[in-house]
This record gives C-alpha cells, structure tokens and sequence, in this order.
C-alpha cells in the first residue's frame, strides 16, 4: 500500500512521470490534453468505476440514452489501458470494478453450489449479462463479442466466486446478525460498522430520549387516558393480552375444525343431506331415508356431533349450561333455523377478530313458553306433573304459578318453514358456539389473573381500589325471549382494573355495532354508514386495479425489510394455487393449514368459511325447495348481490396479502426449528404472530384507532401498523434500509446528471412529487426513464401513500398525505353537498352556476362527478384511458399528455409520466401565484378595514410592513424556484 501511495504522489509532483501516451498501429499517440491535469489516483478511480457501471452503461446504449458521452468516456478508458507506462494498473483497477457489476460477475458464484456448477453458472450468466454490456463500437467490437467473451470470462471467474462465497460471505453474514443481537440486547456499543455510525447511531439515542419522555407522560392521569384510547392494548397486563390473543387461536383452531368436517357435508345430495340431519337430531327416518345412511355417511353424522358435543362440554365446564341438560340433548342438538328468520343475506353475523362478546342465540329456549296456575282443587305440584306428561319442562316457579316450555313439534317445524339441512345446522351450530365458547373461556381467564386484574366476587367494598370498575350485569339480548346469559360470563359483576374494564366494553360497542345490533334510527343510521363506509373503501381498494399493483410492491419490499427469504414466496405462492385451483381439488398444504387455523391471513378467515357454508348452502336448500318460475329473477338477483358483494378482485387482494404472510410464516419457523424436526404448537403460534405482525395486522385493539377507522380516516390502519415496522428497521436492520436506497440510486442512475436533469429534478421537488427515501441521496421514488419520461414508484414504498390517501383526503396543512382525513363515505357525500373538490382546492365546475343542468352535471363535472369519483371504482384510470383514446395524440395546453399505453400501464399501477417543461414550469408559478394572491387578499380586505374604521392606522401600518415583507421573500423564492437548475 505504501508503494503505491509513493507512486501516486509521485505521478502527481512530475517526478519520473513522462506524458501519457499509447501506441497504435505502429504509431505513438499523445492522450488528450483535456484529461493532462488528472491525478493518478483519479484515473484509477475512473476506470474502476467504468468497470463498475458496465452493463448500466450497456443498458443506456441499448435505450439511446446518454450515447455521446458515454462514447467519450469509453475512448478515455481505452486511452488508460494502452498506457505502457501503467496501463497495467489501470487494467487490474477496471477488472476489480468488474467483479462490482453485480449482474455481470458476482451473482453466478453466489449461486453456484460446487467448483463444477459454478463454472457452468458462470458460463450461463456471463452470457446472458454480456450482451448487456457496453459495446466500444469504435474498437470493432459487437454483441456478439462480447457474448462470447462473457462465457469465457464468467466460467473462469465464477469458481472464484464460489470460493469467495464459502469463506468471506459467511463471516460478513454472521458480522451483519451480530449487528441485530447487539441492538436488541441493549449493547449497542459492541461491534459497530459503517451502517451503524452512519445511520442506526444518530437514530438511537433521539430514540431513547423520545421513549423517556414518552414513558414519563404516561404515567401522568392524561397520557394514560390518551394512550388507552390511541395506542393498542396499553397500560393491560400480559397476561390478559396473552388471554386474547389465544381466544382468537382457540376459536379459530374449533372454526378450522367445523371447516374440515363441513367440506366432507358439502358432498352430500340434497337427500342425503336432509335425512343426515333427522339422523343427528335424533328423529325418525323414513325407510327411503335409512336407505341412504351408509356407513360412510353415518361416521360423518357421528364425526359432526363429536365435535358439536365437545363444544358444549366446554359450555358445562364453564357452569354455562345445566349438565342435565346437556346430557338430555347431546345425542340431539343443533341449531334449528327457519327460512324466514334465518335468511344469511340478512341475518348474517358479521365476524371480526375484536368480537370479543358473545351471541348466545345457542341458549335461546325453544318452541313455547306457557304459564300454568293449578287447576280448582289441585296443587301446583300436581299441575307441573300434567304438564310434563304433555312434554313441557318447567322454566321457572313462581307463586301459585309456573313457567314452563314446550318444544315445537314436527308438524308445526314443517308449517315454519324448517331448514331441513345438516350442512346448514353445523354451519349455524359452529358459527355460534366457536364464538361464544371462546369468549366465556376469555372471560373464565380473566377471573383467575389475580387481584391486580380482577377481584373475587366478595371482595369488601373497602378493599376495592377507588379507580376500578364493575363489569355490567347485563344479559344477552338474542331474539323475542332473549337468553338467560350474561353478557360477560364470568367476569359480569366483578371489578376490574380500569384498563380491562376500557377493552372489554369497547370492544363489545364496536361488536355490536359491526354487527348492526342497535336498535332504532341509531342502529339503522348506523347499518347505512357501516355498508356505504365498507364498499367506499372497496372502491379504493380490493376494486382498484391500481392499489393491487402497489400493494404487490410495498409488499415485496416490506418482506425484505422485515428479515423474509425470498426463497419461501415461491413456495408460499404454490401453496395458494393448490388451495384454490379446482384442477387440483383445493389440496391444502400442512403449512397452509396451520397457517390458516392460526389466523396468518386473516383472523377471521374460518369464521369467514363458516359464513361461505351457510349462506352456499341456504342458497341451495332455496333452490330445492323452491323451484317455481316466480323465483327465478329474485335467485338471480342474489346470485348477483352475491357475487358483487365478493368479486374475484376481492379474493386476489386477500391473496396478496396471504401469500407474503405465508412465506414469512414459512421463513420464521426455518429459522427457528431444525429441518426435519416437526415444530411444536408454541413454534407454530410464534411463526403465526410474528407474519401477523410483519406483514401488517389490520386489527387493532385500540379505541380511538377503531373510531377513526369507522369515521374520518379509514385507512389510518395501514399506517398505524407500517410506520413502526419501518422505524424498527432502521434500528435494527439499517442495512435494510440502505439497500434499497441504493438500488432506487442505481435505477435513477441511468439518468444523466446534466443541467436538463437536475432542473427537472428542481421541478418535482417544487412540486413535491415524487420524494428521496429517507433523504438519502439518489434514492428518488420518480425514477428517470430515456425520452423525458418518469416512473413514479412513490406508492411502492411501505408506510408511504400506497392507498392513495392523497386525492381523498380533505388537504389538512402539515399532515402527511396518508393521515389525511377524508370522512370515507360520509366525507364523499359531503364533497358532493358543498360542491368542493378537496383535491384540487376548487369549487368543481358547474356547481353555484344557477343551471339545475351543470349543478347536478354528469360523471366529470357538477355533484354528480364528485359522486362518481368518490363511488365508481376504476373512475381515474378508466376516464385517463378514455381522453387518451380521445385526444389521439393532440397536446393540452395544461394537464399532463398521456398516450393510451401509459394510460393502460397507469391503469394497471405502473405510472409512467412525460415530462413537459413548459407545463412544470407553469405549475410552480401557478403554487407561488397563489401564495402572492392570497396575501394581496389580505392586504385588500385590510385597506377596506381601515376605510370603514375596523382598524386603526397604527395596526395597519405594522400588518402592512411585516405583509410586504412576507411577498418580497415569496417573491424571492419565487424567482429561484422558476430558474433552471446550475
């Protein structure tokens, strides 16, 4: 190294240094004078980095891009090399770049798995990545050339590779885990690197200071009110959040478990599945239907009752249900339902991991109730002893009377209209008891977590804490009888904590309002607003093509960020096809299923099944039994209904989400159990939390999030559950970081950092489109392409505004645009009243015209646009396709010009724009514009003040010195940001 250090200096003071030249056919050849004055050290710099940027150089040759200056520099390289004098240098300085180009040399050895295969990677990938490489046309040289070349070069090369491969790049991986382990064990001053000082130091002790802080404030009375409402689960003790995440395991581990048998009901004929269902009640079959009871049909009847009595031995167990009654009914029982109270496409339960309440319609008595007084003359023991030989069973004694309960019979089921239908029942039966038997055990839970949690019963007034509170005494209301349950089991009557006692009651309001179980012009407003707000949000969502595609990328750079191999979505996404293909008869994958009982997709998704079942077979059973003309619109008006309310863009959004979840569910538990080694239910759980977790579990159990969520944000989801994540990766992960930065720095390289570049660049900051991640430098999300076109990846960033939030918030100054708030379906009622476009800050054209005709307008102007833009899905992209098919090319003189295949690719999420610097240019004037005009407004409405006396002339004057102060800095700023870029 000191050698070369003398050399270098050397070179630079003249000693021994001779005027660089090379020799070329026979003939010496001086270098250009341009490049006399450079340094050693900065052509040895050079023509690495040539090395380096080969196949971006080969990349622009082939767009065109930038060719006359990379012509130049490639002259310069060659003068380099043929130096006799150091020309060696120069050539091992270019051949150390070349194992920087990453696609040209350094993946094939990485990839290789022995000395053979590496050579054959080598072989294979430096012919695919030569071509790519820059082509010295003025040497003779061809694609072709360099193909060859690049065979040559990376079988060679790749063992190499390979070897480098074995022995450096396990250290560096086991440097780079070091890192994580440091951090979370608190030494953070152990094996620091260049990411750490550079970008996790800074961060760490704002971090630690801003904790102090924050942890100080929550102990006041107020920070822990705000932190109850705005932060999930704060202030609960573990043990109660551990108790609700296994609630949310257990139901859907028994939802999963009906799941498997009803998939196995599916499969009966219509015949089979109504003599199935008198066979598990427990009544008599005809003999045309003992007929159809095979063997094989009877073990699925006994396999769905094992599984509906285990259910309600839970029930017992938690002192629920009478055991004796239990006992009487358990070779019988299964929710009975009614086609006209029992219609799915208005009854159905609304599911949702938060509903931790329960239904109890399972403890609803059946048939009639009755009153009997005892006859003249006789007792009331003698009256109950009548009755019971009728078939009544007492309910409840009073004085001189009884209640008692009678079950309907056969018949009278028949004139109710009795859904004869074993699918349907267990459907219905698992429904409800997976529900409730979950959340009468949380509730059972909750009692034994201690006097810190929860006091016994007979706890002395005097020894209750003053802020702890009773959990209400209230019964279930379900149907005209109601059910002689208590609302929260257990816990009903008890004082709580004042934190448990916040959960458990908001949580039950949220429930049943999901649910629509308020009565009244409340509940009914309530139900309005709650489906509007859900197919609002679809319309922005799951029915946006283009949210599909931005979701699909935030997703593959969140599963990076967080730690995932790449290697498991493969897998993850195989395992998704076989799921749901038909071809292969939905075969499930081991890991699909336990990921799916253990809510990796979503929560709720068994709960979900169990809805598909009962309402598919509803449906059916209608079919059956009604198959008169006069039904045929109504059934195809359902069908429809049906199919809108689930499109198949629907289930693909739930499967984007699904298969990132997978593969990180996969990843987590091949880190963490051996190969070959089945892994435990605890290793399973923790895989299941931390893909929830990582890859952005929509549901929070925190009340003012719920409320936002339900009102003016409605997608404050997203981003409660994404910035964290990201902020944890710059802590303990800032490699992560850093990567991406670099490969959105190495996309915008192509570029060429010339004056038209930079004013362009000048141009979209003024405009704030398009941001640099992190601030680093290059990393811009507007990503340079060849002929003054941009690809905006803005919305490919996680936490950023992948939803778009943007053009549907109401422009809240110094809110970043995915808080902003925008009503969701209510807001874009609201819009459409006020005739005001919040995204452009205008009045929208027409409305106030006086004209009934443009006030109300059509689908681009008056009321009726700003309706279809908040409620038409596809509205942007499909009106964006629709002018570019009609413009034909013609230039507006303001809006940006789109060609119908940028359009189509915008449609799709891929937005690629034209720059246009008149138009840009016009825009920044129009931003300062508005600025100058609105303080002249000011300054008008203050010289009327002061004419009409409103204001006095020494308050005028100073407003007026600090007002022309403000515009000649605005104008200034004005003047800088109109000029092109140095």
């Amino acid at each position: 190294m000191s050698e070369l250090l003398d050399r270098i200096r050397a070179s630079q003071e003249g000693t021994g240094y001779t005027k660089p030249s090379y020799t070329t056919g026979g003939i010496r050849v001086e270098e250009s004078p341009e490049y006399g004055e450079e340094s050693y050290a900065d052509k040895l710099a050079f023509v690495s980095r040539m090395g380096m940027q080969d196949t971006w150089r080969g990349v622009k040759q082939l767009l065109g891009t930038d060719e006359e200056q990379m012509a130049e520099d490639q002259r310069r390289l060659n003068m380099y090399l043929r130096n006799e004098q150091y020309g060696g240098s120069m050539m091992a300085a270019y051949t150390a770049g070349l194992f920087g180009d990453p696609i040209g040399w350094f993946i094939p050895g990485m990839k290789a798995k022995n000395i053979a295969s590496a050579a054959k990677a080598g072989a294979i990938a430096g012919g695919l990545s030569a071509p790519l490489g820059y082509v010295d046309e003025e040497e003779g040289m061809t694609r072709l050339n360099n193909t060859l070349i690049g065979i040559a070069g990376g079988t060679a090369l790749s063992p190499a590779m390979y070897k480098f491969n074995k022995t450096m790049v396990p250290a560096l991986k086991s440097g780079y885990s070091n890192i994580g382990k440091a951090i979370d064990d608190g030494e953070f001053a152990k094996e620091l690197n260049l990411f750490q000082r550079s970008v996790a130091a800074p961060i760490r002790p704002a971090y630690s200071a801003g904790k102090k802080a924050a942890d100080k404030f929550g102990q006041t009375r107020f920070g822990k009110t705000m932190g109850g409402w705005i932060i999930e689960n704060y202030g609960l003790p573990d043990t109660y959040v551990k108790a609700k995440g296994n609630r949310r395991i257990l139901e859907n581990k028994w939802a999963g478990d009906f799941n498997e048998v009803l998939r196995k009901f599916e499969k009966l004929t219509p015949e089979q599945d109504r003599a199935l269902y008198r066979l598990m009640t427990d009544e008599k079959l005809a003999k045309s239907e003992m007929e159809l009871m095979t063997p094989d049909i009877k073990a699925l009847g006994k396999e769905g009752r094992t599984l509906v009595n285990r259910l309600g031995q839970q029930l017992v167990d938690l002192q629920l249900l009478d055991k004796d009654l239990f006992q009487a009914n358990k070779k019988k029982y299964l929710y009975r339902s009614y086609e006209k109270t029992s219609d799915p496409r208005t009854k159905r339960i609304i599911r949702d991991e938060n509903n931790v309440a329960v239904i109890a319609s399972e403890f609803v008595r059946r048939g009639k109730d009755k009153t009997f007084r005892p006859r003249k003359g006789q007792t009331l023991a003698a009256r109950i002893k009548e009755e019971e030989a009728n078939g009544y069973r007492v309910i409840k004694k009073g004085k001189g009377q009884v209640l008692m309960n009678k079950d309907w019979t056969p018949k009278e089921r028949k004139q109710m209209g009795e859904i004869i239908s074993s699918t349907f029942a267990m459907a219905k039966t698992g429904k409800l008891m997976t529900n409730d038997v979950a959340t009468f055990k949380f509730y059972d839970d909750i009692t034994k977590m201690g006097d810190e949690v929860s006091l016994p019963k007979d706890t002395p007034p005097e020894n209750i804490p003053a802020d702890f509170k009773q959990i209400p005494d209230t019964f279930v209301r379900a149907g005209k009888k109601g059910a002689r349950v208590r609302e929260y089991g257990a816990m009903a009557g008890r004082f709580v904590a004042p934190e448990v006692y916040r959960d458990l009651v908001s949580a039950n309001i949220f429930r049943k309002y999901r649910s629509h179980q308020y009565q009244g012009a409340i509940g009914s407003a309530a139900k309005i607003h709650h489906k509007a707000l859900q197919y609002w949000k679809r319309t922005k969502t799951s029915l946006n093509p283009v949210v599909h595609m931005n979701n699909i990328m935030s997703n593959v750079v969140l599963y990076d960020l967080v730690g995932g191999s790449y290697k498991h979505l493969a897998s993850a996404g195989k395992d998704f096809h076989n799921a749901f293909n038909p071809l292969t008869k939905k075969i499930k994958s081991e890991d699909y299923k336990m990921a799916e009982k253990l809510g990796v997709f979503n929560a709720d998704m068994m709960k979900r099944e169990l809805t598909d079942f009962e309402f598919d077979t509803y449906a059916r059973y209608m079919k059956i039994g009604k198959q008169d003309d006069s039904r045929i619109l109504e059934r195809t008006w359902e069908g429809t209904k049906k199919f809108a309310g689930k499109t198949p863009m629907d289930k693909l959004y739930s499967a984007e989400d699904g298969v990132f979840r997978l593969a990180l569910f996969k990843d987590h538990l091949a880190k963490n159990v051996r190969e070959g080694i089945t892994p435990t239910d605890e290793q399973y759980a923790e895989a299941a939390a931390f893909a929830r977790k990582y890859m952005l579990d929509y549901e929070i159990d925190a009340p003012a999030v719920e409320l936002m969520r339900e009102t003016a944000m409605p997608f404050i989801s997203y981003t409660y559950r994404a910035a964290p994540i990201i902020a944890e990766t710059m802590i303990k992960r800032p490699w992560k970081i850093a990567k991406w930065g670099l490969i959105l720095n190495a996309a915008n390289d192509l570029a060429a950092d010339d004056e038209e570049y930079r004013t362009e660049r000048k141009r979209y900051d003024e405009l704030n489109m398009g941001f640099k991640v992190l601030a680093m430098p290059g990393a811009n999300t507007m990503i340079k392409l060849p002929n003054e076109k941009y690809l905006d990846v803005s919305r490919w960033v996680p936490a950023g505004d992948v939803l778009n939030t943007e053009t549907q918030g109401f422009g809240v100054p110094f809110l970043p645009a995915p808080l902003q708030p925008s009503g969701g379906a209510l807001g874009g009622v609201a819009k459409a009243v006020t005739g005001f476009d919040t995204f452009t800050k205008q009045m929208e054209p027409g409305v106030g015209s006086g004209s009934w005709r443009d006030d109300l307008g059509d689908l681009q102007s008056g009321r009726l646009g700003i309706l279809a833009k908040e409620f038409l899905p596809f509205y942007h992209q499909g009106f964006s396709i629709y002018n570019a098919y009609q413009a034909s090319g013609q230039r507006h003189p303001t809006k940006n010009d789109k060609s119908l295949n940028e359009s189509i690719l915008g449609a799709l999420g891929i937005k690629v724009q034209t720059y246009d610097e008149q138009k840009m240019k016009m825009r920044v004037n129009y931003k300062y514009q508005n600025k100058i005009s609105s303080l002249n407004k000011k300054i008008n409405r203050m010289a009327r003040n002061r004419a009409g006396g409103r204001i006095d002339n020494d308050k005028y004057k100073a407003e007026m010195t600090r007002l022309k102060k403000e515009l000649k800095r605005i104008s200034k700023e004005a003047g800088q940001a109109l000029k092109r870029a140095d």
